[in-house]
């Protein structure tokens, strides 16, 4: 395992950036390996197929029953405790708190663009409900007064940080 990654081909990337990225985009919907062919101008077996290792290598994507993605990280069409809004508009789901303190760093590297995201959770200490708004630069800011909540933030030399998004630096 001296690289995980190392079984990614391009296409593969494409298919793991195209679901992180459309997830938000299709309305809490997961996406079906056509519709990700059809985008990618792939054969729908060979997408299955990528869709087949990124799920194998337990490499941030999860098929449900009927063989849609329904998440990748950071993202997730199923309904979780964490709902997320992004400032450009989108409404999708993380499957944990880790997984939405991410999700505006990743999606902004991927759309090469500046997002805000307002995390709606509850505190998992006293279940208070908790807006948290961060931005891609990993800077937050929490809406309830007198709450302060343990945010985990990577880890991350800002200066050198070069990969396209933080999946490939992990």
């Amino acid at each position: 395992m001296d690289n995980p990654l190392g079984f990614m081909t391009p296409r593969h990337h494409a298919v793991r950036n195209f679901v992180v990225l459309e997830l938000p985009r299709n309305h809490g919907r997961p996406l079906s390996p056509a519709r990700i062919a059809a985008a990618l101008h792939l054969e729908a077996r060979l997408v299955i197929q990528l869709l087949d290792d990124l799920e194998k290598h337990l490499f941030f994507l999860v098929r449900d029953t009927r063989g849609n993605v329904s998440w990748a990280f950071p993202v997730s069409s199923d309904r979780t405790p964490h709902r997320l809004r992004f400032s450009t508009g989108e409404r999708v789901f993380a499957a944990c708190g880790e997984d939405s303190i991410a999700t505006p760093f990743v999606e902004s590297r991927l759309r090469k663009e500046p997002l805000e995201v307002e995390i709606e959770t509850s505190c998992a200490h006293c279940g208070r409900a908790l807006h948290i708004v961060v931005d891609e630069q990993l800077h937050w800011r929490v809406r309830e007064s007198g709450a302060n909540p343990r945010v985990f933030l990577p880890q991350i030399d800002w200066a050198t940080f070069r990969e396209p998004n933080i999946i490939n630096d992990y």
